[in-house]
């Protein structure tokens, strides 16, 4: 039974029986069949023990061994610290309390006497205390780290050929969570071995590297080691084709991780990209609501600053105590700012079609001159008040372009009213049409405060204005550029802006396609003169189309314009009733009979569209003429009003002539009826 001990002390050193014939040639196959006879509890133990010589480990080896059950580390740790005593080496342990009992309860099993501890030649040392005396705010400091352990080493090597260490503490760090330093005690451990001769065990529980987060931590802890040791699972495999079959099924593991791992990246990155995109759409929400309350704080300044002049002169005039030029001045400045209003709700209108996608042109050609001349005439006065010189030049070759007229003076005038608005009195402004390869270009520049670079980007943008705030030295509402790109756009054009800088001038540019179409179009119509000048009084006081005897009857729900639509067509003869409601009027239409309605399309309770209905249905009435006067001016609105049985629309703010023209059109001829009056 003495070889049948040896056997088994060679097998816990030195692994399978197999490998313990082959280390010990004084095994032979009779004693390692008697050896598993008397300990079949014992093969387990076998299986269990690392596939490693440790007598043929170098003097300067730093290895790593990872395990799932602390037996299988003290089988591995008994053979490598028990191979070192019984050699006379110096052996070194610093380990758990555990596992530094585990492993001497162990030796002492293996026949092996501890006396050598008394002697010098084994030191065990508690990892955590050991740990403590170099470690500096979570790392280990690597001066306190060479004196301690180096102090120890050198101690047990006194004379001795070589030294194995096993150390625990970088598995004391793991479980903490702080890998960074323990691969940095790794890399102190390998520092050391320039200085000291010894091999070094280490030990790391597998269970420690559950998860993806672990792939990468995990290459660095084995690149740190010359050589790895897998856990028993891996080591029980014996048989050579068991342990090819392992590895295949570990290799389609890690293959499977790895595409896992690349999953849940672009799964993290698009999340990512996701979040940046939700942040950058609330910034652009928050940016959009910002812009919304001040572009409302601007349109109600914007709207209440020419009431302020309407309703100031308009009590004044009411007072009765205004001489005849001062009348003269009240009446043209409440004129000028009700145009103002006008123009500010046309513009809001203009990008509330844009915005929905309902602006149409009506397309014709188009003479470029005549546009640009309508345009000046309506600029002109403003230009001469600040005494801003207007200059144009003209290409006869390109003047011509196909599009929509109207549309196309409204662009030149934004751009020659910013340009006005924007110049210092003295200034100059210069219109230019030239071509430009293939295409018709306008420039409209100006010598006026310029555009900073970090506004230009954002110049055509709708409700965006250079200076938004309280003190702004300029009214208006950043709609007029939006307008301009979105109907040169429609025209197939492009519009750009440039400039220098502040105090420098500013430069739109126009670029609309040509035309070989010469034939000049109809363009829009000169802004109204001012009504109180003497040509136009002159004017004003010739006579009108008389609407004596024509009945009409009106129907608005606002007092106000009801009694001024009275006044207004009563001045030119009319027999005019008028009721404030559809039922009203409805009640009137019993006994009354007249020759054209007039009606508001918008009234509380029941509207203009069930007026005109009922109307239609009346048998002596299903005929007469019906005009609808609203303030809602759309194309859709149009439409609306003349499918439902009106004659004719006309929006509001009224013009008393188009109103009067459009009732003299729909009344019946009676004899004089439009005789001069």
């Amino acid at each position: 039974m003495r070889s049948a001990s040896i056997g088994i002390i060679w097998l816990l050193f030195y692994g399978t029986p197999g490998e313990a014939l082959l280390l010990n040639p004084n095994l032979d196959g009779n004693c390692v069949s008697e050896i598993i006879q008397d300990n079949p509890g014992d093969v387990s133990a076998w299986n269990l023990a690392p596939q490693t010589d440790w007598r043929r480990m170098s003097d300067s080896e730093h290895f790593v061994q990872f395990y799932e059950a602390d037996g299988f580390l003290l089988n591995s740790l008994s053979g490598f610290i028990g191979t070192a005593i019984n050699s006379g080496d110096g052996a070194l342990v610093v380990a758990t309390g555990a596992h530094r009992e585990g492993l001497d309860e162990l030796l002492r099993a293996n026949g092996l006497d501890l006396i050598a501890k008394a002697r010098g030649q084994y030191v065990s040392l508690d990892a955590a205390e050991t740990l403590s005396k170099f470690m500096v705010d979570g790392s280990p400091e690597p001066r306190r780290f060479t004196q301690v352990i180096g102090n120890v080493i050198e101690s047990v090597t006194d004379g001795r050929n070589c030294v194995r260490a096993f150390g625990e503490m970088v598995a004391l760090l793991w479980a903490e969570g702080n890998y960074a330093a323990a691969i940095r005690l790794e890399e102190l451990w390998n520092g050391l071995q320039k200085n000291y001769s010894f091999s070094l065990f280490c030990a790391y529980p597998i269970n420690g590297f559950s998860g993806e987060k672990f792939v990468e931590p995990l290459t660095g802890v084995c690149t740190a080691h010359s050589r790895v040791i897998p856990a028993e699972s891996y080591a029980d495999l014996v048989n050579h084709d068991d342990r090819l079959r392992a590895i295949i099924q570990l290799q389609q593991k890690a293959k499977t991780l790895q595409a896992e791992i690349r999953q849940r990246e672009a799964a993290e990155e698009e999340l990512r990209a996701s979040l940046v995109r939700e942040q950058m759409a609330r910034a652009e929400a928050e940016n959009a609501d910002r812009m919304k309350d001040e572009f409302l704080a601007t349109v109600s300044h914007e709207l209440r600053t020419p009431l302020n002049a309407i309703m100031g002169w308009s009590h004044m005039l009411c007072s009765g105590r205004l001489d005849q030029a001062t009348m003269a001045r009240a009446f043209e400045t409440i004129d000028r700012n009700a145009k103002s209003q006008a123009q500010l709700i046309e513009d809001i209108l203009d990008v509330s079609r844009v915005i929905t996608g309902r602006l149409r042109l009506n397309l014709g050609p188009v003479d470029v001159a005549s546009v640009i001349n309508s345009a000046i005439d309506s600029v002109q006065l403003a230009a001469d008040s600040k005494g801003i010189q207007l200059e144009v030049t003209l290409d006869p070759s390109v003047r011509h372009t196909l599009g929509d007229s109207s549309r196309l003076q409204q662009v030149v005038w934004n751009l020659l009213a910013n340009a006005i608005k924007f110049t210092p009195s003295g200034g100059r402004v210069e219109v230019r049409v030239e071509r430009a390869n293939a295409a018709l270009q306008v420039c409209v520049s100006d010598t006026g405060q310029g555009i900073s670079a970090e506004f230009l980007p954002f110049i055509f943008d709708r409700f965006r204005q250079a200076d938004s705030t309280s003190t702004r030295s300029q009214g208006g509402l950043g709609l007029g550029l939006a307008i301009v790109r979105h109907l040169v756009e429609l025209h197939g054009g492009s519009v750009q802006a440039e400039s220098a800088g502040l105090g420098r001038g500013a430069t739109f540019t126009i670029r609309l396609p040509l035309s070989a179409d010469k034939k000049p179009a109809k363009t829009r119509k000169k802004a109204p003169e001012n009504p109180w000048s003497p040509e136009t009084t002159q004017r004003l006081a010739e006579p009108l189309l008389s609407l004596e005897d024509v009945r009409v009857l009106v129907v608005d729900n606002d007092r106000d314009s009801l009694q001024i639509l009275a006044t207004m067509l009563s001045a030119h003869r009319a027999k005019v009733q008028t009721a404030a409601s559809t039922a009203e009027a409805l009640q009137m239409l019993e006994w009354y009979t007249p020759d054209v309605l007039v009606s508001d399309l918008a009234m509380p309770g029941e509207d203009g569209y069930s007026l005109i209905g009922k109307l239609r249905s009346m048998e002596n009435l299903k005929h007469t003429p019906a005009v609808a006067l609203t303030a809602y001016v759309r194309v859709e609105d149009r439409t609306r009003a003349l499918s439902a049985g009106f004659n004719m629309f006309v929006p509001k703010p009224v013009e008393p002539n188009e109103l009067i023209a459009a009732i003299a059109n729909l009344s019946e001829p009676k004899p004089g009826q439009f005789e001069q009056a």
